[in-house]
């Protein structure tokens, strides 16, 4: 919502007459104070508002968000907004309106304060759900936009979703757009979670692992560590996680192979190397990896996975000859012709390596004759 810079403005021009008398009645029994009333929130009441808002928060979408996704979502998630919210109080970027009904709380809206955009961002509000007139949700955001005008905001930001009372009062629609930013490795290359955000991440990887993504709960779990190695309820569920996907190693290495064999080579190698996170040592997937890189043409990375394959199972041919192409693609031809030699003394037979062997003799440049 773009704010004008008086409230009777934006009272005639942006809510339509309905929804204006409604508002004018609403902020009137505020103002009298007789049975409604708003109080801001202090250093002393700070611990007392946040634990309004949250009881409301969770009594509205607790039980919803355990359910769909993990018992102790909710908790981590409550946890986390509190520490969010004391540190915006601490710097002064909160506005948090409660708003009563005689010695009893009805509703609280959080917000966080943007001075330099001169902007009001909608983070979190809880409501009871037992009041329906005034709409306590109603009444703080006509409250909030009204200290907004007052204190010169031009922007009331209602966040994300369609919801049919951001029309009422005049919201315009902002398309949202999401990027994923991955590596080419597809690891995280960023710095170390927030020791705050661990519980939530650790009930995020709970969920994940619930809804059979292992890779993804594991994921989850190596950040943890990452941010503390000591981490015992990260440590124990890695674990069980790594004991389970060894299990299913035979299984997704399968699949991982079919997809490779239809074409579908990013979609292989994300498998290949889960499967490597779990198992470093598996010659076929390090080897599998390798040809990935090769029909890609990544001949740098195809020679340094097929001479890691090689590594752990020297006496495979096909590996020899593989790393002996991505070495004559470099123009490394000497090491070419050594590992092509490799191939052919395990399989003097190997028609394609003593071809190519042929043709790099032949092209390689002949040393001149010492001068008589």
């Amino acid at each position: 919502m773009n704010l004008p810079g008086d409230w009777e403005e934006f009272l005639n021009d942006r809510l339509g007459a309905a929804t204006r008398k409604t508002a004018r009645r609403t902020l009137r029994a505020i103002d009298d104070a007789s049975e409604y009333r708003v109080t801001d929130v202090t250093a002393a009441t700070l611990e007392r508002d946040l634990q309004t808002l949250l009881r409301f928060w969770e009594k509205q979408w607790g039980a919803k968000l355990a359910a769909r996704y993990h018992p102790g979502l909710p908790r981590a998630m409550m946890n986390n907004f509190r520490n969010m919210l004391r540190c915006a109080f601490e710097d002064d970027a909160l506005y948090l309106p409660v708003l009563w009904q005689g010695d009893n709380p009805i509703g609280v809206q959080a917000t966080l304060i943007d001075r330099k955009n001169r902007s009001l961002i909608g983070m979190l509000n809880g409501r009871d759900l037992a009041i329906k007139k005034p709409a306590p949700g109603f009444a703080l955001h006509l409250y909030s936009v009204r200290w907004a005008i007052q204190n010169g905001f031009a922007v009331y930001d209602l966040q994300t979703g369609d919801f049919s009372y951001k029309y009422d009062f005049g919201g315009l629609e902002r398309r949202v757009e999401c990027l994923l930013v991955s590596t080419a490795s597809r690891r995280n290359l960023c710095d170390r979670l927030e020791s705050r955000s661990l519980p939530v991440v650790l009930a995020r990887a709970n969920a994940l692992r619930q809804a059979g993504d292992l890779e993804g709960a594991a994921r989850a779990c190596r950040q943890i560590l990452d941010a503390d190695p000591v981490h015992g309820g990260a440590r124990q569920l890695l674990e069980q996680l790594d004991a389970a996907r060894r299990a299913l190693v035979p299984q997704n290495l399968g699949v991982a192979a079919r997809l490779h064999q239809a074409g579908n080579l990013a979609e292989a190698e994300k498998m290949y190397r889960e499967i490597l996170d779990i198992e470093p040592g598996h010659f076929d997937v390090r080897y599998l990896l390798g040809v990935i890189f090769l029909q890609q043409r990544k001949y740098s990375d195809a020679e340094q996975e097929i001479s890691r394959a090689i590594d752990i199972r020297p006496d495979v041919s096909a590996a020899h000859f593989n790393r002996g192409l991505a070495l004559a693609k470099l123009d490394r031809i000497d090491d070419a012709l050594g590992s092509l030699d490799n191939c052919i003394g395990l399989e003097p037979d190997h028609g394609q390596a003593l071809a190519l062997r042929s043709a790099l003799s032949k092209s390689r440049p002949q040393a001149a004759s010492p001068a008589a």
